[in-house]
């Protein structure tokens, strides 16, 4: 069968329209006009010879050819991106130095393949991976110990660096499996695990659970989310952490559950934060690589797992 003569712009709009259940939606989010990206979806269709999308709902929802469809074209773009992004950056980084940090939630599961690939395309560069903490990622930027920072982005004083955003990472409870209990109300039954409240996820999940009025008892604070998952698999405590920090953790998985906050939702940004005087071009490419293994190897496994999350945890194109 001959593959239909289709540019990437269309199946890149099917791609929003079928994440987001609105025409308006993806047209913002990819710069054109609604009639252009609702015309890309019906050429579609009209190529494919079959409804895509069921209209008579509100979000639209995906017809199971739809369905089918989104899952063989999200493979192929995320290929495409990849492709694109690795080419880019065997062009752009010539023999220059780079200098990355990550915060610890990349450690596993993205800081070494990008590891292997830069050096293979910079053989007589100089090149630094390190872990770094959220709200210490600014100042080693601005001394330039940085040149580039995968973290969580800071709430203000930044106007002097730039921000790619990457992914959402919403806030969500993780609790001993089997636990049914109303944690926030019965405060006695199990403790809080809190993060460092010097960490700015701890100084985060703090700021929320008083603007809710929550004060839990202060017995446990640790640095890392293993350590904080370690203790729920045992089932000595209960936390509130992110999808990201889960996905660090997986070895405790058969021994916990996620649940959604019983309060109103909060989340979390990461970006890619890079100095205001290095290559833009750079940052945006590497930032274009890091969102395709995000999305491939984190959000969707977990969203696939917890669909309950739905857009909560999901990825972020350029501001």
């Amino acid at each position: 069968m001959p593959l239909p003569k289709l540019s990437l712009q269309v199946l890149e709009a099917f791609e929003q329209v079928a994440h987001s259940g609105s025409v308006q939606t993806a047209a913002a989010e990819m710069g054109l006009s609604i009639s252009t990206v609702s015309h890309h979806v019906v050429r579609l269709e009209e190529e494919l010879g079959v409804k895509l999308l069921d209209r008579s709902t509100r979000p639209f929802a995906l017809t199971r050819e739809g369905r089918d469809a989104l899952h063989h074209l999200k493979l192929g773009l995320q290929h495409l991106r990849q492709a694109t992004s690795e080419t880019g950056i065997a062009g752009l980084l010539g023999t220059r130095s780079l200098k990355i940090g990550f915060v610890e939630d990349f450690e596993s599961n993205l800081a070494p393949e990008l590891a292997v690939m830069l050096a293979g395309r910079m053989p007589k560069a100089k090149l630094s991976i390190s872990n770094v903490l959220s709200h210490s990622a600014p100042d080693l930027l601005r001394r330039g110990e940085l040149d580039l920072a995968i973290a969580s982005t800071p709430i203000s004083g930044v106007q002097d660096l730039s921000l790619y955003p990457l992914v959402r990472d919403p806030f969500i409870m993780v609790v001993p499996r089997g636990e049914t209990g109303d944690l926030l109300g019965d405060q006695s039954k199990l403790p809080f695990l809190r993060f460092n409240p010097t960490h700015q996820i701890g100084r985060q999940v703090e700021a929320h659970l008083s603007r809710h009025r929550i004060t839990l008892p202060e017995r446990y604070n640790f640095d890392t989310v293993q350590s904080i998952m370690a203790v729920v698999a045992n089932g000595d405590g209960w936390s509130i952490i992110t999808p990201l920090g889960y996905a660090r953790g997986l070895r405790f998985e058969n021994r916990v559950q996620l649940r959604p906050l019983p309060v109103s939702p909060f989340a979390r940004r990461i970006s890619l934060i890079a100095r205001s005087d290095f290559d833009a071009q750079t940052s945006q490419t590497i930032a274009a690589l890091v969102r395709a293994r995000i999305q491939r190897v984190i959000v969707d496994p977990i969203v696939d797992a917890h669909p309950w999350m739905g857009d909560a945890f999901s990825m972020l194109g350029d501001a």
